[in-house]
Order: C-alpha cells, then structure tokens, then sequence
C-alpha cells in the first residue's frame, strides 16, 4: 500500500530560490521499504509536480529537493507519496552520460554543462568547460596555451605535497592524482553524485596520500548552476606534510578569459573588497569573481565552508583570472600524522550577473544555513523526522 505524508519546508531568514532541500529519514520509518523504488510523486500545495528523489549516504537514507521559490518567514507544505502504482513521470534532471572510460559527460535539464575528466595521461582530474546560460563557458579550459597550462576549468590541487609539486606540472617531476574507482556515479531528477578514490602520488607512482572526491551537482538553472565538493583526505601511506606554497587550493577555479580582472572583469570578496589589491592574501566566507563572456555577465563564486579549518580562508585570487581558496601558504602548511583524515568541503555558484544581480551573498546562506524540512506525521503515528 502506497505510503502518503507531508513535508513541510521552512525559509528562515532568507529569501530562497532554487535552493537545494533535503531531510534525513529515521532508519525506523516506514518508507525506507520503498526507498529502492522509483515510485514517488511529490506535489506543492497547489498540486504542481516537483522533483524528489532518494539517496543513501553511507548507512543514512535522504530525500533530496528544490525549493523554487519561498520567502523568508514563509513556510510550504509538500506532499510525497511513496510506493505509488505509477511511478512519477521521468524529468529532465541531472544525467550522466559515461560513454568514455576516463571521463563523465554531465547532462542538466537536457542540456550539457560539464565534464568529469579522470584521465590519469593527465597530471590530475579536472570539471570542465562549464557551460553558460548561453552557450559559452564560465571557465578558461584551454590545451594550447603556455600561461599556467595546468590551470584546466575546475580542480582540486596542493603545490607542496611531502615537497612535491601537485599544483604546477614541471616535466618529469610534478605530482600525479590516479583514479582508482568509483564508488558512486547515481544521476536522477534533483541531483547527480560522483564519488571518486584517488591516489596522489609521486610522478614516479609513489603513494603519498589517499583522497575521496564527492561531486554533487544540482538541478537549478544554468544561470545558476551549483557544484558541491567534498574531499576527506587519508594519510594511509605514513605522515604527510601541505605544505606553505601559495601554489595550492585544495580548490582551484580558471574563469573565462573575457572574464578576468585583465579583461575588465570584476572580483569582490564577502567583506565587499574589491580586486586583487583588497582581496588577495585576505580571509572571507566567499569570493565572486564576474565579467563579461559572449557578450553578457556571467560569474563564478567559490563559498567556504564553516567546518574548514582555518575558517574563513585565505584567498589566492589573481587578475589574470584564478580563484583559489588557500590557508596553507598563509597559516604555515599543515601536518596530518598518520592515518588521520582531514575533511575540506567547498560549493561553487555559477551565476548570471554580477555579484548582486546573482544573489551570491543569500546563495551562500543557503549552503550554510539551508531551508528546515520537517516530516509530518501520519495520523497513526508511524513516521516523523525532523531534520
């Protein structure tokens, strides 16, 4: 029998629009029987169709969603039907297409906006080009040219790893990033996840350190596309030392061409500081990087999150167009003793407009303070969650 409940979404304090939504379920309720199943239909309280779609994270089982649209104060009530006869209708969502063996076509609301690239003849993966609301790339990917050739769209890199080079590309000497599997590659109508384990190694093939890449990618507007990042890395293979190179990340961002600061382009920080002059070297929660790419304003925006050390970061921001989070050159490097896992969590805004146009100081309170969800019980008591 069909199991039917209600979620009701809280805004806060801030306004929301297209702003990812998700509730953990209790491992006793009685949905988790359908969790596996296709069949859920989920309606707003006018009875419009709205994407819903379940994972399980580890051992934790959520229901994922976006809120198109709520104002702050507000509050909206949905209504989710599980083990339905008729699964809900397919939507034009987040798809991967893995037709290659060393790289992930990412497809959203039909259309194509990125590439995951784990190619190993290249020194590390890459998420690249990001296409635009109208079809030119946010970011520079770019094989031909001799100004920082490794700067490739969107990666994760350290310039100092045990005194290899992981960030910069010298022959016969930088440092490798080697894919050894997936354990998750799960596309559906709200999100798409992949979970990658790397190696990074000497040029050599040396291990050095063990990371676990997590890509989330939203279904939201191409004018405002959303990246989720989150990399445990493992020191499995003895101690390890990051060390103080402004060379590094862990996130590293190349925006467009037309877009950098040397383009006429624009960078402005979460304290409103504005160029490489204020904002270089400096601690904010966020950046934002805009300018103009075929002929309209689009922007990438890099937010930091709270449970990283070092919060707010440094920031290595260039006007020759690089967006980089970076604590180690600033904070003096950082030792991770043996076995110990350390965690860097980042979400990237691709924007339409500038900083204000695009809403990028309420896009970075929804990543750190995101809508309440609350499952409503039924009347016979047999669910409820509140998350």
């Amino acid at each position: 029998m069909p199991i039917s409940f209600q979620l009701k979404v809280h805004a806060g304090n801030h306004d929301r629009q297209y702003c990812p939504a998700a509730v953990q379920l209790d491992s006793n309720d009685a949905l988790l029987h359908n969790i596996s199943s296709d069949s859920f239909v989920m309606t707003d309280d006018q009875g419009g169709a709205v994407a819903v779609q379940a994972r399980k994270d580890g051992d934790v089982y959520y229901l994922h969603f976006i809120v198109k649209q709520l104002a702050k104060g507000e509050s909206r009530t949905y209504r989710l039907e599980a083990g339905a006869s008729e699964p809900a209708p397919a939507a034009a969502g987040v798809q991967f297409i893995h037709e290659e063996s060393k790289k992930i076509d990412v497809r959203v609301g039909g259309s194509y906006f990125t590439s995951y690239v784990y190619d190993s003849t290249i020194a590390k993966p890459y998420l690249g080009p990001m296409i635009g609301p109208y079809g030119d790339s946010y970011t520079r990917l770019d094989f031909e040219t001799k100004e920082h050739p490794h700067h490739r769209s969107l990666w994760l890199a350290i310039g100092d790893v045990n005194g290899i080079d992981m960030w910069n590309e010298p022959a016969e000497r930088y440092g490798r990033q080697l894919h050894q599997r997936f354990t998750e590659v799960a596309d559906g109508p709200v999100c798409g996840v992949i979970t990658s384990h790397n190696v990074w190694t000497s040029f050599n093939k040396k291990p050095q350190i063990d990371e676990v890449r997590t890509i989330t990618l939203y279904n939201t507007p191409a004018g405002g596309r959303m990246i989720d990042l989150d990399v445990m890395f493992t020191a499995n293979y003895g101690q390890v030392e990051f060390g103080a190179t402004k060379e590094a990340g862990p996130l590293g961002i190349r925006v467009a061409e037309s877009m950098k600061v040397d383009n006429g382009g624009t960078m402005v920080n979460s304290y409103g500081s504005v160029s490489e002059a204020e904002c270089w070297g400096k601690r904010a929660e966020w950046c934002d990087y805009f300018g103009e790419v075929g002929g309209h304003t689009l922007g990438i925006a890099a937010f930091d999150h709270p449970d990283n050390e070092q919060f707010p970061s440094y920031w290595h921001i260039r006007n020759y167009g690089l967006l980089a989070a970076n604590n180690f050159y600033f904070s003096g490097g950082k030792l991770i003793k043996p076995k110990e896992t350390v965690r860097y969590q980042y979400r990237v805004y691709f924007h339409e407009g500038d900083t204000q146009a695009g809403g990028v100081a309420n896009k970075y309170q929804d990543y750190i303070h995101p809508p309440k969800v609350e499952i409503i019980r039924s009347s016979d008591g047999d669910l409820g969650q509140r998350a």
